[in-house]
Parts: structure tokens; sequence; C-alpha cells
């Protein structure tokens, strides 16, 4: 089962364990506005608190958190190093596993975790027997393992939603983006990637080739946890694509995607929401 946990960014994925799932924290962001000269108070804490909240009112069996803990990039900060381990403290103290997957502002995140959070490769991690969940941030290209998942799970691109208002003011909402890539053409760049030329059908040649059987995988795009973040608006005439390989090479089409606000409200899908811009 895959429930949203409205109105939070997180998501719960019951299979063979609990899973709770969160991405893009980018702790630290206030160390880089503050140099800018936006001056805002520290909300490591408040993010904390309500991942806690989150925690032990699900009561997962581990915590996967999909990259970008951190905000830093390549220099950490000493806010950075200061309240990171904190963060990955108090959740140890509520959960017994914490997980994390690469993000692309992840450097040296190994330096900051306690020796009991698993950190994983940023081409993702497979989990699960009976439902198999694919968790990657979402920068890189995944290993060809994960298109055996029955969902795959992503942050990295901060989706949200572009609206209008009666008054003609445009605003910016946080929003899940929830489909199903196309297979054929996901396995096809996977095999374009590892440079091999598939002969025959191309699923076939894929599982000939990475000794995987594909399936038909539900995909969900996280909002970022991080509400100082924004967004990138899915529904925006430019850029029209998401953001990461995937993406890029367009063997991930989303005008099919569905669209929820944080709130579980649901506006419709991309390619509808596109027409409205």
């Amino acid at each position: 089962m895959i429930r949203l946990l409205t109105p939070w960014p997180a998501m719960l994925v019951e299979g063979d364990e609990r899973l709770l799932l969160a991405a893009d924290f980018h702790l630290g962001i206030e160390y880089e506005l503050a140099k800018m000269g936006i001056n805002i108070p520290y909300q490591t804490e408040r993010f904390m608190e309500e991942l806690l909240a989150l925690v032990r009112e699900q009561r997962p069996d581990r915590v996967l958190l999909l990259g970008d803990i951190k905000h830093g990039v390549p220099i950490t900060s000493f806010q950075e190093k200061r309240e990171i381990p904190q963060f990955f403290k108090a959740l140890l103290e509520e959960v017994g596993r914490v997980d994390v997957v690469r993000g692309n502002h992840d450097a040296n995140i190994q330096n900051l975790a306690p020796e009991e959070v698993e950190i994983h490769p940023s081409r993702g991690l497979l989990l699960g027997e009976g439902f198999r969940v694919a968790a990657l941030h979402g920068h890189a290209w995944p290993y060809p393992r994960l298109l055996a998942a029955d969902l795959i799970v992503m942050g990295h691109n901060h989706p949200a939603v572009q609206l209008n208002t009666p008054l003609g003011v445009r605003i910016t909402r946080r929003a899940w983006v929830r489909g199903r890539p196309n297979v054929e053409r996901l396995a096809g760049a996977l095999l374009e990637k590892a440079r091999v030329k598939p002969e025959g059908e191309v699923l076939e040649a894929f599982e000939r080739e990475f000794g995987e059987e594909t399936k038909a995988p539900q995909m969900v795009i996280m909002p970022t946890f991080n509400d100082l973040m924004g967004g990138l608006p899915v529904n925006a005439e430019t850029p029209k694509s998401l953001l990461g390989p995937l993406f890029r090479t367009g063997a991930v089409e989303v005008d099919d995607f569905d669209v929820y606000l944080l709130d579980g409200t649901f506006l419709g899908q991309v390619g509808f929401l596109r027409t409205l811009a």
C-alpha cells in the first residue's frame, strides 16, 4: 500500500516492512541565504520536529531519505556540521533503521552521519521481496535492476504547480507527481547508456543484458520537505521537462502523470495543467 501522508511531503509504503520516505531537506540553506543578505532563523529544528512527529505517528520500521539532506556544495558549512549529526541522532532515537540515498548536494554526508545510518549510492536502492520499491534521488542514472521494482520513488526536482488566482497573481505550491513511465523507453535509454545495441525486442534485450525482468512500475516524484526551497512548476511553459537524465532523454514523459497538492487535492494531469499555464 502506498499512502501520501497529507498534508506533509512524506509517504508511507507498506510491503515487507513499513517504509517512511521523504526527500530534499537541504539542511543548512539558511547559511547560503545569509551570504546573499537574506537572514532568517535556522529551520533545522522545525524540519526535524515535523519529521519526528510523522515517525511517532506512523511507527515505520525504516526511514528512507532520498537525498539532498545537506545543502552546501562543495563546502560544508559550520551550520551543517553542527546540525546534521543532531538531526540523525534524534531520528535514530525514534526508528531502528535510517537509510540515505545520496543526492547531488550530499558530498561528504558520510562524515556527518552516525555509523548506524546506511548511506547508499546515488544510482539508487532496491528494497522488498513481494512488493519492491526502488528509491533514488534522481540526478544520476539508476541501476538497471531498479526496473524490477513495483514502485519507483525519486526526489531532486522539487515538483510544484503554478496556480493563477482571481486577482491575476501567480502562486506556486509544492506538489506530488505520480504516474507510470514508459518502461520500454526507459529500458532502451539504460541500454543506450550501457552502449548496448538491442537485438530484437527492447525489453527482451534489457533482460538478457542485465538479468532483470522489467515490470510496469508506478513512479512518484516527491515534493521537497524543505518549504524554503521553492519548486519547479511542472505545468509552466518553460521548462517543459523535469531535471535529471530520465527526463532529459525523454525516457520518462510526465504529461500523463497526475498532480496532487500536499493536502491531497487532485489537480489533473500534467499535460492538462500545461494548457492552463
